[in-house]
């Protein structure tokens, strides 16, 4: 087997956010469960699938963090304060994401972090994906994530 080379070495190309992202929980016995109530919830209550930007299981609890259009949030939230295994897991953050040309290098989480962290701005979860990085900081912190995370930018 070869080596191919710059494999890991992506080049951050643009940083795009998400203004308002919500956190799920979902009372379950795993994940596949968890995914089972919720499309059950969004049917019920007859709302689209949003955009899922990350799910994990933990000791009976499914947590899917989702985006879409404020309308669509504030409508699954007012379905959620009727529902007695759904619930807000906490309050809505924002996602920044470095969109890369190549794969993502594994430095990347790293280096973004601290980039963030000089400017106090402290991300609670990233998610990595092929082409891209996306970190889940405050609301209130978004454009700042945004401006500073531009510095890792190359230009072609």
């Amino acid at each position: 087997m070869k080596e191919v080379a710059g494999m890991e070495n992506g080049k951050v190309l643009a940083v795009n956010s998400m203004a308002r992202i919500e956190h799920v929980e979902i009372d379950s016995k795993d994940l596949n469960h968890g995914f089972e109530k919720f499309a059950q919830h969004l049917k019920q209550n007859s709302l689209s699938w949003p955009q899922l930007l990350a799910s994990s299981f933990s000791v009976g609890k499914t947590s899917m963090t989702v985006a879409s259009d404020s309308e669509w949030l504030d409508a699954l939230l007012r379905t959620l304060e009727r529902s007695k295994d759904l619930r807000q897991q906490r309050e809505a953050s924002s996602s920044v994401s470095l969109t890369c040309f190549g794969a993502v290098s594994s430095e990347l989480p790293f280096r973004a972090l601290q980039i963030l962290g000089h400017h106090g701005i402290v991300p609670d979860m990233y998610v990595l994906s092929p082409h891209s990085l996306s970190l889940f900081v405050p609301v209130e912190d978004r454009e700042a994530a945004v401006r500073v995370l531009h510095s890792l930018v190359q230009q072609a």
